[in-house]
């Protein structure tokens, strides 16, 4: 008889088994959390008139949660996006069929970009397109200065915030004779893209001044001997970002910026990488690829469609009507509530984002990746920060978090990050709350990640007591950072305080005590798997 011990079995093998168990053990509780959440929600509609939720447009028998504007308006012009999106690749390959050249490429996303802004926003178009020249008459004549950046920065976010200030700017204040186009309809306000023009812009402005500066290292080579991709003569996206454009002008500025498919919602571009792939069309996605990244978004899609069918809590939780339903919650529903929310918010922006990234795609311009793990796969800050609308961490990285010095300051610099996060997302109470609670929360762990990345503790890190430890460290912040979230982009600060107060009794106590058994355990399985892609040579720096 054959006795199996753990010091037989294979250590690669034990570890797989090891994580595969620590999965069971932590989803078996959240399909019970499922369960509760479908039921919870179904007799809310019985108990309760929820405001928000109405007879579904896509079946008869069910209700749908329609309270979100921005999904709302996504969801009722997806069939217009659609034949934009088919009209304009179109266009695009029978012009390139006919002339392959790049300056006709660029003549037809300006003219069509332009032309997809007004559609939009009407005559307010012509702000922004101001913004965008006189951007560029001030990099043609200053860039390469010392103090450069920094004049686009200040220039750039006051016209940003005077923008959301005043919800746009009115053509009477400029001349009396043009106040009818300020009552011109328009599906949205000029100013409710500008932020993420801003990024275009200063993308645009600082690559321009660092090529005339020749202030960015080349790291070329060092960059190909480590990237698989690179090494199979492929020129991969970040090898891109970090290339001088060699075409700049206002031509290439205006096409870039109004580019059709990132326009509305991104994932932002840098120019550099954006320009490459105009001249280079992008080789990381095949035909194969492709096929896989589009069933995956479908899936998605009809999961989040699934989600507001059966599940209300977002409205519950966002319309001040529906408040006195959140005030009567247990501590255990104001959990579920919570979690789904959450859950909602990463289907929401995980849908609108890759439509438009799939988008783009079919133009042979690949952007990052905004969601690149599944929101319940985060166990810390920074990863979670690294992988939740990942193209606007990079352009914070490369334009803002190094030239405050990077890593060298990062417990300084990281205020600035993320109050410039905060004011770029809404000029709200609640995000500038949201932004700084992750400051606060950040410091403590980048500090305790230094102390123990330290050689000295190296034979400490391979204890089970060291795994113990950032196991329930992790289950710590996911209830942080779930709490962080919440109060920037769903209830605020106000239902923050009825959360707290709902869970601060025995009852409370002894469920956050399971809650935060249950997070620690799939924190321990977060770990083990970013071992498991470690081993299979994934190196994508996401924690």
């Amino acid at each position: 008889m054959l006795l199996f011990t753990v010091g037989k079995i294979d250590h690669l093998i034990w570890k797989k088994v090891h994580m595969w168990l620590a999965l069971a053990m932590c989803s078996i509780p959240v399909l019970f959390l499922l369960r509760d959440a479908y039921i919870l929600s179904e007799n809310l509609t019985y108990k309760y008139r929820i405001v928000g939720v109405v007879s579904s447009p896509y079946s008869a028998s069910k209700n749908i949660d329609l309270n979100d504007g921005q999904l709302n308006a996504f969801l009722e012009g997806l069939p217009i996006l659609t034949f934009i999106a088919v009209m304009f690749i179109t266009l695009r390959r029978f012009l390139f069929h006919l002339h392959n050249s790049i300056t006709l490429s660029l003549i037809y996303y300006s003219i069509f970009g332009i032309a997809y802004g007004i559609y939009i926003h009407g005559p307010g178009v012509v702000f922004l397109l101001a913004m965008i020249i006189s951007n560029h008459f001030i990099t043609k004549t200053f860039a390469g200065i010392n103090g450069f950046p920094l004049i686009i920065w200040i220039g750039n976010m006051a016209f940003m915030i005077l923008a959301e200030y005043y919800h746009g700017f009115k053509f009477a204040w400029f001349f009396e004779g043009l106040d009818f186009l300020d009552n011109v309809p328009v599906i949205l306000n000029w100013y409710r893209v500008n932020n993420l023009c801003m990024l275009k812009i200063v993308s645009y402005t600082v690559d321009y001044h660092w090529k005339v500066s020749n202030k960015i290292v080349d790291t070329h080579e060092k960059h190909k001997k480590k990237c698989d991709e690179c090494k199979k003569d492929i020129t991969c996206l970040k090898f891109r970002m970090e290339s001088h454009g060699q075409r700049f002008g206002l031509l290439c500025f205006i096409a870039y910026s109004f580019y059709p498919p990132l326009y509305v919602a991104g994932p932002t571009l840098t120019y550099n990488a954006w320009i490459s792939q105009v001249e280079l069309p992008q080789q990381t996605f095949d035909r194969v690829r492709m096929i896989k990244y589009i069933l995956r978004f479908s899936v998605i899609f009809l999961i989040l469609l699934w989600f507001m069918h059966n599940l209300y809590f977002p409205t519950i939780a966002n319309n001040s009507q529906n408040r006195h339903i959140l005030d009567a919650f247990t501590p255990y529903e104001l959990i579920i509530a919570s979690y789904f929310i959450l859950k909602w918010i990463w289907l929401k922006f995980t849908v609108i984002w890759r439509f438009f990234r799939i988008w783009a795609l079919f133009d042979g311009i690949e952007s990052p990746e905004n969601m690149g793990r599944c929101m319940s796969n985060n166990y810390c800050f920074e990863g979670f920060w690294r992988m939740w609308h990942r193209a606007f961490n990079q352009w914070l990285i490369r334009y803002l978090f190094i030239p405050l010095g990077g890593s060298q300051y990062k417990v300084f610099n990281i205020w600035a990050v993320f109050g410039f996060v905060a004011l770029w997302h809404d000029l709200t109470l609640n995000l500038l709350a949201w932004g700084w609670g992750m400051c606060l929360f950040i410091m403590p762990e980048v500090l305790v990640k230094a102390y123990f990345s330290s050689p000295k503790r190296e034979a400490f890190r391979k204890t089970f007591a060291y795994s113990f430890m950032c196991a329930i460290a992790g289950g710590v912040y996911i209830c942080l950072m779930i709490m962080a979230n919440l109060v920037g982009f769903s209830f605020g600060l106000s239902g923050l305080k009825v959360m707290l107060e709902g869970l601060i009794n025995l009852e409370g106590l002894f469920l956050m005590i399971k809650v935060l058994t249950v997070l620690s355990i799939g924190s321990h399985f977060m770990f083990l798997y970013r071992e498991n892609e470690t081993r299979k040579g994934i190196k994508d720096k996401g924690y």
